[in-house]
């Protein structure tokens, strides 16, 4: 995996700044009694974690597979996310809980304080995410820039809503923006939570459809029939496949090419740059599989389903 340094440091800033508005703005708060800053206050706090998940991901995409670790350790950033995904979704329910209380029992706000310190905080998103923006080739960095330009949104709604308050002393408007920040919480953390869920269950790729690379492999010369395959992700962006190709009798450098060819389309079409194939011939008599086995590994064999030993 390639790892930019410069986006690590980007990053790594981002952090620091984050969390610098988060105290701000959870102090400020709580000071002002303003339920829009506490909210975009804890959905910064989630943002930290992401950063921070980030960040880690690319140190730890540096280090080498060992003998025991042969995946390396992709897999603890997933397992971190989607446990942060899972906290933040009772934060975002709690939030929006409050904003409902708030709402039919509205308290006084200093719209002035609250419109400074988010203009604080809108200048600094906004120079995080023209940085970030340079370097949007890099997964985590495209991630983060995504966050900042999502804070810098969040922002702008605070302020106008701030300005509100301050010039028609409509409180209830804090309620509402509290309330909007808590779903847009909730909604986010969900979405990655699945995100992480589909990987970790190790569901095939949102983008891979495994009908159509039957289909592609199939295509493929000496290729008779395509069985036992599978296919999940490391991460995101690692994905991984195995399958078996019946092919007719041929020799070891056809069935070399067979290979190379098998792991070409996968790459060029679907992005899958782990593939493993094993060669077989297009016979039962050939087959290891068990009758137990031939229903979750031998359906897509044209001979099996000729012979009727696949139980639907």
């Amino acid at each position: 995996m390639h790892v930019s340094a410069k986006s690590a440091k980007l990053i790594r800033y981002g952090m620091i700044l984050t969390f610098v508005v988060f105290l701000i703005k959870i102090v400020s708060g709580y000071m002002t009694g303003s339920l829009a800053l506490i909210s975009d206050g804890w959905h910064l706090a989630g943002d930290l974690v992401t950063l921070a998940l980030s960040w880690w991901g690319l140190k730890q995409s540096m280090k080498p597979a060992t003998r025991k670790q042969s995946f390396g350790m992709y897999r603890a950033e997933i397992v971190t996310a989607f446990t942060a995904n899972l906290l933040l979704l009772g934060v975002g329910v709690y939030i929006v809980y409050e904003a409902v209380q708030a709402f039919f029992n509205p308290v006084a706000v200093q719209g002035a304080w609250v419109f400074g310190v988010t203009f604080v905080g809108l200048v600094i998103y906004t120079v995080l995410t023209w940085l970030l923006g340079q370097e949007r080739d890099n997964m985590n960095a495209k991630s983060a820039w995504l966050h900042f330009l999502g804070d810098a949104l969040a922002s702008v709604a605070i302020l106008v809503g701030a300005a509100v308050m301050y010039f028609t002393g409509w409180f209830w408007v804090d309620a509402v923006l509290g309330g909007l920040v808590g779903v847009v919480i909730i909604a986010g953390a969900a979405k990655m939570a699945w995100e992480g869920a589909r990987i970790l269950l190790e569901f095939v790729p949102e983008h891979v459809e495994p009908e159509e690379v039957e289909r592609e492999l199939r295509a493929l010369k000496n290729v008779s029939a395509v069985t036992d395959l599978h296919i999940w992700s490391l991460t995101p962006t690692q994905h991984f496949m195995s399958v078996h190709l019946a092919v007719d009798v041929v020799t070891i450098a056809e069935g070399e090419q067979v290979i190379r060819e098998a792991q070409q389309v996968m790459l060029e079409k679907f992005g899958i740059h782990h593939v493993t194939v094993q060669l077989e011939t297009n016979s039962c008599r050939t087959c290891f599989h068990t009758v137990v086995e031939m229903n979750s590994h031998c359906r897509s064999c044209p001979e099996m389903g000729n012979q009727g030993l696949i139980v639907l």
